[in-house]
């Protein structure tokens, strides 16, 4: 770790969205079993009920934000990586990827509670972030 001193920074990060993700996962089947509304006929033969044309709204919810999450995190983590891996100060990735990580914590809770502008308000935060990120990488690139 010594010749990257940023990559504590970085799999921190990792574990903290891996946790997010993780129990995103937990509140959405709970919500699911919970509504006791299921999609696939053997998830709703498993609690006795008929399947539905559609989950409820919060169950949806979650999926939407997973896939968010999915199309958005591993641009992240990409850009994340080769930052740490071309160097970068322990300082500022602390800063940068601790602020991405609480701004996609955030982005879950206002996504789940449906509360715009602040869902894009917090999405284009993440993005600045990010760019931020690749700005620095190109400077170390060609610094």
């Amino acid at each position: 770790m010594m010749n990257y001193p940023a990559l504590s920074s970085f799999v921190l990060a990792l574990l903290a969205l891996f946790l997010k993700a993780s129990v995103l996962s937990v509140f959405q089947v709970i919500s699911r079993i919970r509504s006791r509304r299921y999609l696939l006929p053997e998830d709703a033969a498993l609690a006795g009920v008929r399947p539905v044309e559609s989950e409820s709204d919060l169950v949806q919810r979650c999926a939407r934000v997973w896939r968010n999450d999915v199309e958005n995190l591993p641009l992240f983590l990409a850009l994340a990586i080769c930052y740490v891996l071309l160097g970068a100060e322990q300082s500022a990735a602390n800063w940068l990827f601790g602020s991405y990580v609480v701004i996609r914590y955030l982005h879950t809770l206002i996504y789940l509670r449906g509360m715009q502008p602040l869902r894009t308000i917090l999405y284009l935060s993440g993005m600045a972030i990010c760019w931020e990120i690749a700005y620095r990488i190109f400077l170390q690139i060609h610094l």
